[in-house]
């Protein structure tokens, strides 16, 4: 009996044992010797040229820290996550990472896929940086680019104050962020005593928007806000070259990128002004980052890596702070985050939202080679930088 009982117990504690294992084996992200952190973006297409450029941007800083060592003691291995800008494959690609045990997430990209898979993320324990601007994700892990609520108060001073409009068309893309925006902008240009004279949604598979705006044209807007992604918003400049009656244009934020120029061609795509932000030549820190870009890639930076590249960084200071792999302390170090020293500027967390409190939206112009440049005027209206 007693012989039984001791049998029973070993076998019960040796149970108990491969148990604890499994469950520790299970934690987002743990391994002896590697961390995965995953960089979910739209990796392929039609935003695809976006999200290579996050990649990227996290690769760099990815590899620049196992060039110096790694991070306490372990190496990262960055894991693409390919969400195609389509909330039910981000979906299936959240599950994917949670599966493959990834510790923590730069991404998602597109505020549509994040509104529905970061959850996802946050159930299992993983570390959430996302680049969603769409406000139903406050406080849903931790962000260092622009929110909407930022976003929006820029664009409607500029079109009211800097523009002078005193009527606007506004024209937007049915996702989550562009809608959202569009609404946002609608209201405080109505509170300013703006015509809004349209206010359209448009098909974003479209193949024209030609008849849309030559509705909008007979209205004789001051000025035709184009809430949408690149590739709409190319269409849409392409279209508005061939009028040869046009209101002044600006792009959302969500139009600036180089796929956009290559959409609708240089020529139509300087007929636009665009909300923004700094391109990566623009960042005075970002110098070293723009050489080390060209050098691994063999291409110029896009507007994108440098806010993953800066997530990255900001997750490995928020370890080095907690002092362990710890979700819960990592987790903590985020949202204490002050005064870290990123290429997109000094930045701290709000930690209410998770959001990052001063952020970098301007008015950007095209210049005659296809960069994104502050608009200088525009610069001087806000004292942007001065």
């Amino acid at each position: 009996m007693i012989r039984g009982s001791r049998t029973a117990g070993a076998l019960t504690f040796a149970l108990l044992l491969t148990a604890t294992a499994a469950a520790c084996s299970s934690k987002p992200g743990s391994s002896a010797s590697t961390i995965k952190i995953a960089l979910e973006a739209p990796l392929s297409g039609t935003q695809a040229s976006n999200g290579i450029d996050q990649f990227n941007g996290a690769k760099l800083a990815v590899d620049q820290a196992n060039a110096a060592g790694g991070v306490l003691g372990k190496k990262l291995e960055l894991v693409r996550a390919d969400d195609k800008a389509d909330a039910a494959t981000g979906l299936t690609v959240a599950a994917q990472m949670v599966a493959d045990k990834v510790f923590a997430v730069v991404g998602p990209y597109n505020s549509s896929v994040g509104v529905k898979n970061i959850k996802t993320y946050l159930n299992a324990g993983v570390v959430v940086i996302h680049l969603t601007s769409n406000s139903s994700t406050n406080g849903e892990g931790y962000t260092i680019q622009p929110k909407d609520y930022q976003i929006a108060p820029v664009e409607a001073k500029a079109i009211e104050g800097f523009y002078k409009a005193k009527s606007v068309a506004i024209v937007y893309d049915p996702s989550t962020y562009t809608s959202g925006i569009a609404g946002q902008v609608k209201t405080a240009l109505e509170h300013a005593g703006v015509t809004v004279v349209t206010y359209a949604k448009i098909d974003p598979n479209a193949k024209s928007y030609a008849g849309l705006l030559s509705g909008i044209q007979k209205k004789k807007p001051d000025l035709l806000y184009v809430s949408t992604y690149y590739p709409e918003g190319g269409t849409i400049a392409k279209n508005l070259q061939a009028m040869r009656a046009r209101p002044t244009c600006l792009m959302g934020l969500a139009n600036q990128d180089a796929g956009f120029v290559q959409a609708a061609g240089l020529a139509a795509a300087r007929l636009c002004d665009f909300s923004g932000v700094p391109s990566a030549e623009n960042f005075p820190l970002a110098t070293t980052y723009v050489s080390n870009y060209k050098t691994a890639y063999g291409t110029d930076p896009g507007t994108w890596g440098t806010f993953t590249f800066d997530s990255v960084n900001l997750l490995i200071a928020a370890v080095k702070r907690a002092g362990a792999w710890d979700a819960a302390k990592v987790r903590t170090a985020l949202r204490d985050t002050k005064d870290f020293k990123g290429i997109t500027g000094t930045m701290s967390i709000d930690p209410a939202t998770g959001n990052r409190v001063d952020v970098p939206v301007v008015i950007l112009t095209l210049s005659t080679d296809g960069k994104y440049t502050v608009n200088q005027k525009w610069a001087a209206f806000a004292h942007f930088g001065g």
